[in-house]
């Protein structure tokens, strides 16, 4: 995935504008839009920026690889699981908002429907 598919995917995950990013990077908002239609590399520091806006690191929107075997397959992991999260949030939140009898309900329902796909 790209850098901007990655700083998309991110924006539309945490609810952000285009137009609050270009704020908080200080750049206008039309270069964020130029950059994302040409899918052009972005400047270093707007890089950075950009990562520490989506409070993620650079790495993970720039894809480098760790440097070591350990790092990076627990990078791999969390990676998995930060995904897993953002497919899943909507349900998790929904079942965190449900009473306990509700939430043991909707996990049967769950574990019904998995075996129906087995």
């Amino acid at each position: 995935m790209s850098f901007w598919k990655k700083v998309c995917y991110e924006l539309d995950f945490q609810n952000i504008s285009r137009k609050e990013l270009a704020y908080k990077i200080d750049v206008p908002v039309a270069t964020i839009n130029r950059a994302i239609e040409r899918n052009s590399n972005p400047y270093a520091i707007d890089a950075l920026r950009i990562s520490k806006v989506l409070g993620v690191s650079l790495e993970y929107l720039l894809e480098i690889p760790q440097s070591q075997d350990n790092e990076d397959n627990y990078s791999q992991n969390e990676s998995k699981q930060l995904e897993l999260y953002k497919k899943y949030h909507r349900v998790i939140h929904t079942l965190e908002s449900l009473s306990l009898n509700k939430q043991k309900i909707a996990l049967k329902i769950f574990e019904q429907c998995g075996e129906l796909g087995k």
